[in-house]
């Protein structure tokens, strides 16, 4: 866990916190008391007091000398000098009050804490003043101070002093000021302080607030990030930690754009016993040019209810298209179309699970076009296949019950829609062959259908015809095998010493009776699209596998490659069933768009020697046109040192004539993190580039470099996409035990992963 810094300016000062960056929940604490040290196991009975000295004796009375060597110890508390006197005073109640004056080479110790000075002047409740001294404070706080007064176990006052985290016999960094009170175990206030690098001033703040709590989560403002944008001018941001338990937090941000305007954020962060946990972000931007407030939320809770019920919530909005686009730093956001809401509360019972939600998504295409679906409410009960009674029958079941929206920016239509689908199987599995054959029912009823009016001699389309049922039977068999396999001994291969390569046929054949109605039946999702159709799905599997060691050292079969290749052919065509299979990303239509019995071809490989490297390659051959449609390549590498991730992307364009097979789309893109110095220089980048316009759509990299207790980072970032033309520069300050946040939209984390942490 890391303690983090920063400063507020108030009343014209500015106000300096260190706390926890950001760190992750744990458990509700309802102790929020900050104990000083423990005392010493051996600390002496109250009202005893023993020296050890090379001379020690009654120099008048009520006065003792301790010469040479002096160990002296009251309490808990212990003092060692070269030289020290001992003042007893009668108290009026005939108790004996002493007061302790040592000089030259002083220390002080008590607990874990150690103090060392030219002199200490200290009665027996601990109570004194040290004069020239340095030392140590838990936790892990090391100070300086022209005078240093002991209060009490848990309260020092320090007058020209200094004090850093940075435990480095010459600190990297650290803080001076004229007057500090520390609060052992949970905060150091200051006035009149510099924060000084390797010894050089760099700013100063009239007023310090730095927690030290143990558990490192600790109100306070984080040290400020700033950069540079070619849009948005100098950026200047800071944020407010507070942490209201070790399960509750919030996080306030505040962001200075010098060309654009002001940004706002706020996150909720709550975990409870798991899977219990909610995070709930919002950001606000309000332009300088006087345009209007603009947003981003993104919100995710799990929250477990009584009786076992399980409630999640999901949303993701944004004001506009345009600002998603031009401020979202992540480029997974930022090419992202869609907003979502979705509320749902479930509840297992074991042979079924009932659930009741809403939810309703936006998608935009361009600036003028959006779809709206949303199911606003829904209720559902599925019971996954299992196993019912003897003879090995196994049952499952999907009913639904929707009130559907459904429309775009002009005209959104509401109804119902009720679905219900029993399945029935009886898996048969032989030592080569599985054999699953399956019948099923389906029915739906439509609260309303499409059709088309005129009105002022213009027609509309939309879902307000009558209501209407569908239903139709379902018949499948699925068949895996026979397989085939052979063992290879490959002696004084490193890799494996025996390898296993097993091949055969995947056959599925599938029914379904003809769906009337079809083309007035609203198309809200895949559901709808269901037509009779005769259909069989075939596909040789070959897998091959390696003996290799496992954790416990035994060795266990490992497949490291499988290539699965795949087609449909469909006997039923008229009704252009083989338009709507999802299986393929190209329909089966061939030259002057006909409709042909056979699908594309599709081959999907995975290569994973080892559970840290896997390739994907994924080709789509159209048999109808002979040409590759679709081709793809995705690999991940991770290694203690170094992670990266990469993929390409090409689809083609279909035409009988090969010199019109233009590349639609092709782009690469890749990740890369690298810890060239462990704990010391790392390096982060991400790359997005379009082939076909030969186009850097988006660069990202980050240098972050640290030497034991300081270090900084740097990213840039650039944007050269949909119209964003941006370069950004980021500069972070990262202290020991302190850090820096960014805000949700930084590149980094951006609003999905809150900011970036040290």
């Amino acid at each position: 866990m890391t303690r983090s810094f920063s400063f507020l300016i108030l009343a014209g000062l500015v106000l300096a916190a260190a706390s926890e960056a950001h760190a992750q929940p744990a458990r509700r604490s309802k102790d929020s008391n900050k104990p000083a040290a423990a005392p010493a196991p051996d600390a002496l009975p109250p009202g005893e007091m023993r020296v050890k000295a090379e001379s020690y004796e009654e120099v008048e009375k009520g006065r003792w000398q301790a010469r040479g060597l002096v160990d002296l110890r009251v309490g808990d508390l212990r003092i060692q000098a070269d030289q020290a006197d001992v003042f007893e005073d009668t108290q009026p109640d005939g108790t004996v009050k002493r007061r302790m004056v040592a000089e030259g080479n002083v220390v002080f110790i008590r607990g874990e804490e150690r103090l060392a000075g030219d002199r200490v002047e200290m009665d027996d409740t601990g109570h004194g003043f040290f004069t020239n001294a340095v030392g140590y404070v838990e936790p892990g706080v090391y100070v300086e101070g022209r005078r240093v007064e002991r209060v009490d176990d848990k309260t020092y006052k320090v007058e020209g002093g200094k004090f850093t985290s940075c435990a480095q016999p010459n600190p990297r960094w650290k803080f001076t000021a004229s007057k500090a009170k520390i609060e052992v175990g949970d905060k150091i206030i200051a006035t009149n302080a510099f924060f000084e690098v390797k010894g050089v001033p760099t700013l100063y703040f009239p007023y310090i607030y730095y927690p030290i709590r143990k558990d490192g989560r600790s109100t306070g403002f984080l040290i400020p990030h700033v950069g540079y944008s070619s849009t948005r001018g100098y950026t200047v941001g800071t944020a407010f930690f507070w942490a209201m338990g070790r399960s509750l937090d919030q996080t306030f941000y505040a962001d200075y754009y010098s060309k654009v305007g002001f940004g706002f954020g706020h996150e909720l962060r709550y975990m409870e016993t798991s899977p219990s946990r909610g995070s709930f972000r919002t950001y606000l931007f309000n332009p300088s040019n006087g345009g209007s407030l603009q947003y981003d939320l993104d919100w995710n809770a799990l929250q477990m209810l009584p009786g076992g019920a399980r409630a999640s919530l999901q949303v993701r909005r944004y004001s506009d298209l345009l600002f998603q686009q031009n401020f979202q730093n992540n480029f997974n956001y930022a090419t992202n179309r869609s907003e979502i809401w979705s509320a749902t509360v479930e509840k297992d019972f074991r042979q079924a699970i009932l659930s009741a939600y809403t939810q309703t998504s936006r998608t935009y295409f361009g600036d003028t076009y959006q779809r709206v679906n949303g199911r606003n409410p829904g209720v559902s009960l599925r019971r996954f296949p299992r196993q019912v009674g003897w003879g090995g029958i196994v049952f499952g079941l999907e009913a639904n019950a929707d009130s559907l929206v459904f429309g775009n920016q002009v005209r959104v239509d509401r109804y119902a829609r009720a679905d219900f689908a029993p399945v029935l199987s009886r898996p048969f599995s032989l030592s080569f062959l599985d054999l699953t054959p399956q019948v099923g029912y389906r029915y739906t009823r439509y609260g309303a259908s499409t059709a088309t009016q005129t009105i002022d001699d213009t027609q509309i389309s939309g879902i307000f015809g009558p209501a209407i049922d569908r239903q139709f039977f379902e018949a499948q068999v699925d068949l895996r095998g026979p397989t085939f396999s052979r063992v290879f001994d490959t002696p004084g291969f490193s890799y494996t010493d025996r390898v296993k390569h097993t091949i055969g046929p995947e056959i599925s054949w599938m029914y379904r009776t003809r769906v009337d109605n079809f083309n007035v039946i609203p198309k809200f999702d895949g559901d709808d699209y269901y037509l009779g159709t005769n259909q069989i799905s075939f596909a040789l599997a070959q897998r091959f596998f390696a003996k290799r060691r496992s954790p416990s050292g035994k060795k266990v079969p490992y497949e490291f490659f499988n290539w699965r290749l795949m087609q449909t052919y469909y006997v039923q065509i008229a009704e252009g069933q083989n338009n709507f299979d999802p299986n393929y990303s190209s329909s089966a239509f061939g030259p002057g768009y006909q409709p042909e019995h056979l699908s594309p071809l599709m081959s999907r490989m995975r290569l994973r020697p080892t559970p840290d490297f896997s390739t994907d390659f994924t080709l789509e051959y159209d048999v109808n046109f002979k040409q590759v449609r679709r081709t793809s390549i995705s690999e991940i590498w991770n290694e203690p040192r170094f992670n990266l991730t990469g993929g390409w992307s090409r689809s083609v364009r279909l035409s009988v004539d090969p010199t019109q097979r233009l590349v639609a789309a092709e782009s690469l893109r890749g990740a890369a993190v690298f810890d060239l110095v462990p704990k010391r220089f790392s390096l982060e980048g991400s790359a997005d580039y379009d082939m076909v316009n030969r186009m850097l759509w988006h660069v990202n990299g980050l240098v972050r470099y640290s030497v034991q207790c300081c270090g900084f980072s740097v990213e840039y970032i650039r944007y050269n996409w949909n119209g964003r033309q941006e370069r950004q520069w980021q500069f972070k300050l990262e202290l020991a035990n302190i850090g820096s946040m960014g805000n949700f939209m930084s590149g980094g984390g951006g609003m999905q992963g809150g900011g970036r942490y040290p």
